[in-house]
């Protein structure tokens, strides 16, 4: 039986430091029926000459001017013509056989149109790191909450179509917004299937996007709960509203603390109930600013 076609997007920025890394990882996979696309937003770090070297083996490839990962990304999407559908970041990388074994499982008779694997956390010099857990969510509206569910980025693979049928990312978001693309699925009754094969290495060093911005991911992920609130039964969008709020001053307090440095921050923490009013909060941030 013929394989399926897998489309890879890697989108990158100055990221010279990984970027051969992350190519070889998708080009040794020997998957036949590999389509792979790299799509550089201009950098000026040698990334262009690291690219140049594999372009023989790439479908395409463009280094521009762009306005950030999201809408490389949608750049790559357009030019896919895949059975299959991913993306890995510049700083990752995909572990041995995880095409074949994706392929497997998303061709023939049952199969899945929506595939997150085992990911691996890896440092910069590739030493591994542990397991990043994936687990489903329990419910939509804990997914939303942020209290169960854990769906890694880099070892999901999706079935071409959803593409056509939900749409691509969405561009007015940065930071999460394969977060909220796993919503728009969840939200219609999509429910991923996960293997415990270890198919990608999420890389944690300082200048990761995620690691070093945790608190815009943690606002952003708050304005995508949002959008789905309207989804929800009556109860669960309260309990919804108060989850947020919660999340909120907690993100509040953090860029408060990051910004002065006071003690004050971490004494505040440490008493949960000083966080349910809004006024005591912003009188806080306020004194502390003027002092």
């Amino acid at each position: 039986m013929k394989q399926p076609r897998i489309s890879i997007i890697t989108p990158s920025y100055n990221q010279a430091q990984f970027l051969e890394r992350t190519i070889c990882s998708a080009l040794n996979q020997n998957y036949s029926n590999l389509e792979y696309f790299v799509i550089d937003g201009g950098s000026n770090d040698g990334s262009v000459q690291i690219i140049k070297r594999y372009e023989k083996h790439l479908a395409s490839w463009l280094s521009e001017k762009d306005n950030g990962q999201t809408d490389a990304l949608n750049k790559g999407l357009a030019h896919c013509t895949g059975d299959i559908i991913a993306y890995i970041n510049s700083d990752d990388v995909y572990l041995p056989d995880t095409l074949n074994h994706i392929a497997q499982l998303m061709s023939g008779n049952n199969a899945a149109n929506w595939v997150i694997g085992q990911c691996r956390q890896i440092d910069e010099n590739d030493h591994d790191l542990g397991t990043f857990e994936h687990t489903l969510p329990t419910s939509f509206s804990s997914y939303l909450s942020r209290e169960s569910g854990l769906l890694p980025q880099p070892s999901s693979f999706w079935n071409a179509e959803f593409f056509n049928d939900y749409g691509y990312f969405a561009l007015d978001l940065h930071y999460s917004f394969d977060y909220e693309f796993n919503c728009r699925l969840l939200s219609q009754g999509q429910v991923p299937t996960l293997t415990d094969h270890p198919t990608a290495g999420f890389r944690m060093w300082g200048e990761s996007k995620g690691g070093s911005q945790p608190i815009a991911f943690g606002l952003e992920r708050i304005e995508i709960a949002k959008r789905y609130l309207h989804t929800l039964d009556l109860h669960d969008r309260i309990k919804l509203i108060r989850n947020m709020g919660y999340r909120q001053r907690a993100y509040a307090i953090q860029q408060a603390q990051l910004k002065t440095g006071a003690s004050l921050w971490s004494k505040i923490i440490t008493k949960p109930w000083w966080l349910a009013s809004s006024d005591i909060r912003q009188a806080l941030v306020h004194g502390q600013e003027k002092q």
